[in-house]
């Protein structure tokens, strides 16, 4: 606040006389000292009341300091109607426009809370499973905000909570129906047998594992990753028998490994069943052998199992060797070598190059020859021996018709020439010796064949 002031005391252009507009402090008179008594009439000195002492003497007037002229009373022009006067303290008045209220508190927020946003936003995009959490957890925060500081974003908040918690139940829905109908893991008993149906993985599966194979997983590549397995006293059509792991190394090929999956798994099916002949009709040796991807990722188990024609065996098929004699267990140790080789032979594909099929019918010889030894080795019971020399001596001319589809030069005069070459086994000869044996004789048995499934 400017202030003016006026000239000095020795400034010869200083009126003497004060300006009409303006008033000058004049200095304050002392009132008289008065007695008791009249006011103005002197106290006679006769009287008898004692006298009060003097009064003390009155100070003198204050002025203005030598050398400085009395200060000039400012005359400030009426504020405009409505305003308040200058404030002659230097503060600004209550209700300045400088941008803080008069308590000293930020103004209240405006626009669109962001949170409320943020809500909506990730409420709409609920089913990525988190963000309707987030979303219901920023609604709720947005919405506690809005009404504390006024904001905007009142329904866009409840619109995110409302969205959130509907993906949530939906989510929370999904998830329960998808707990209910998850696969459960079979329950196998102290010996390792299925007690309760469940999923099995298929390179996990146990010897004597009774399950259904899904449509369409023979001959699949890739389709099958696990079986329900149940109690084999439960309806099935498949049981597993065996395992084994492939060799080491880099993927052998699909052809390679499905060779050795066929061997390995005929080697193991006497084990399990020493008389395939005592399946039931129809039944067909099986495998599930890794494909690339999962030989990729490190998995090398062939899993080896038979199909029945249907779903309703209620049994296990395994059959203990010790319920064999002697005699019983020797002639199938002897002709099971055969028994595989013709099934390789039926199950190779008639795309297969012509050397394939000379290495199957020469393993065909080869079986021959080896169940000829064999069955010539020892003597059998007078009762087995007749049926025993008739069968070794058919097989040996068999032997030498089968030499010669192994000497064919492609694959349509190999297939005709083993048509003709199946009528060398005479199946009356088998089934004598089969029969002097106690054996269950073909006829009754199965005529089975391999298959296979990749996973």
């Amino acid at each position: 606040m400017d202030t003016e002031i006026g000239p000095d005391a020795g400034d010869s252009s200083r009126s003497a006389e004060p300006a009409a507009d303006s008033t000058q402090f004049a200095a304050v008179e002392p009132i008289p000292p008065t007695v008791s008594g009249a006011v103005g009439s002197p106290t006679p000195t006769n009287s008898l009341q004692p006298m009060s002492p003097p009064p003390a003497p009155a100070p003198a007037p204050m002025g203005p300091p030598p050398g400085l002229p009395p200060y000039p009373a400012q005359a400030w022009p009426a504020p405009p109607s409505g305003q308040q006067p200058p404030n002659l303290y230097g503060y600004p008045p209550y209700g300045s426009p400088y941008g803080y209220s008069p308590y000293g508190r930020p103004q209240p927020p405006t626009g669109t809370n962001g949170l409320a946003i943020a809500a909506l936003v990730l409420g709409i995009c609920g089913f990525f499973i988190v963000t309707p959490i987030i979303g219901l957890v920023f609604g709720i925060v947005s919405l506690a905000a809005v009404r504390r500081t006024g904001q905007k974003g009142k329904g866009l908040a409840v619109s995110g909570i409302v969205l959130s918690s509907a993906w949530i139940a939906v989510l929370g829905t999904l998830i329960t129906i998808a707990a209910i109908n998850a696969p459960h893991p079979a329950q196998r008993g102290a010996d390792g047998t299925v007690v309760s149906p469940g999923k099995v993985p298929v390179f996990d599966l146990h010897p004597k594992d009774c399950f259904t194979l899904p449509p369409g997983a023979v001959g699949s590549n890739g389709n099958t990753r696990t079986l329900n397995v149940v109690p084999c006293t439960t309806a099935h059509d498949s049981e597993a028998f065996g395992s084994f792991s492939a060799a080491e190394g880099t993927f052998p090929g699909v052809d390679s490994l499905r060779d050795e999956s066929m061997a390995q798994c005929g080697r193991q099916l006497s084990s399990f069943v020493p008389d395939p002949v005592s399946l039931p009709a129809g039944t067909q040796l099986q495998f599930i052998y890794p494909n690339q991807q999962a030989w990729d990722v490190g998995e090398r188990r062939v899993t080896c199992f038979l199909q029945f024609r249907t779903a309703t065996m209620t049994h296990s098929v395994y059959r203990d060797p010790s319920t064999y004699n002697a005699d019983q267990l020797r002639f199938l140790n002897a002709v099971g070598p055969l028994s595989m080789a013709v099934g390789q032979l039926v199950a190779t594909p008639d795309s297969a190059d012509i050397s394939v099929f000379q290495q199957r019918a020469n393993d065909i010889v080869s079986a021959t020859q080896t169940e000829v030894s064999a069955l010539t080795s020892a003597p059998w019971p007078d009762s087995v021996q007749p049926a025993m020399d008739a069968l070794a001596a058919n097989h040996t001319k068999a032997a030498a018709v089968w030499q010669q589809v192994a000497d064919a030069t492609d694959v349509t005069s190999f297939i005709d020439q083993a048509r003709r070459a199946e009528t060398a086994f005479d199946s009356r000869d088998m089934i004598a010796a089969r029969t002097a044996l106690g054996l269950t004789t073909p006829a009754q048995g199965a005529s089975g064949g391999t298959g296979q499934a990749s996973a």
